[in-house]
């Protein structure tokens, strides 16, 4: 199965869930899932921002978002 299809139903089964819960009244469920949802749908935004690089450096953000090379890699 193609990665991008399983985040596609990755991301509808949280929602399904996040929804059901606020739905059904398991709000401390559906506050964490909700709190996961809103992560994982803005970091990529965030690792990309100029916020990010003043509050982690330049060198850790180039890391994370894989521009370069560890010294210790063998890749």
């Amino acid at each position: 199965m193609n990665k991008n299809v399983i985040s596609h139903i990755n991301w509808a089964v949280l929602t399904y869930l996040t929804i059901w819960c606020w739905a059904d009244g398991f709000t401390t469920t559906a506050f964490g899932l909700t709190v996961l949802v809103l992560t994982e749908a803005l970091w990529k935004p965030f690792i990309k921002s100029k916020l990010a690089i003043k509050l982690f450096g330049a060198d850790t953000m180039a890391e994370v978002l894989g521009q370069q090379k560890s010294a210790t890699s063998r890749h």
